[in-house]
């Protein structure tokens, strides 16, 4: 049975180095999918703000996940997974393939740390953007 993991936290919170690291410990069955990779991709941008962007991307982003995990590896989505509606579908998608699934909650990681962090790594999300997200899905 194939495993998804799904990260719930802020940008910054160490989701990606948590899910990066969990994929190099065995490569072959591992795989980690990424928003930020799809808009790479697709847009050369982390982020456009364009709803028919960001469209394209969970177009993308869920029949990756369902083909890798009916192919029988193990994926890590390493995105925020703070709306809950979202959280639902993830979830009932892997339901769906009947693949186990478990969360690494990182909601606990403090705002201030994440965005200290995010300057750090030249502000790749910003400040008001972190602020937000956590107001309107952990406060």
């Amino acid at each position: 049975m194939s495993l998804l993991i799904v990260t719930r936290g802020l940008p910054a919170c160490g989701k990606t180095t948590k899910a990066q690291s969990w994929v190099a410990v065995n490569p072959e069955q591992r795989c980690r999918v990424n928003r930020d990779d799809f808009r790479m991709m697709f847009h050369d941008k982390r982020w456009t703000g364009l709803q028919k962007c960001e469209r394209a991307v969970t177009e993308a982003q869920y029949p990756a996940i369902r083909a890798l995990l009916s192919a029988g590896f193990d994926v890590v989505s390493d995105d925020t997974w703070l709306d809950e509606q979202q959280f639902q579908q993830i979830k009932a998608l892997a339901a769906d393939v009947e693949a186990q699934f478990l969360v690494w909650d990182m909601r606990d990681v403090p705002p201030c740390v994440c965005i200290q962090r995010d300057k750090d790594r030249g502000s790749l999300v910003g400040a008001d953007v972190i602020a937000e997200l956590h107001r309107r899905h952990i406060s």
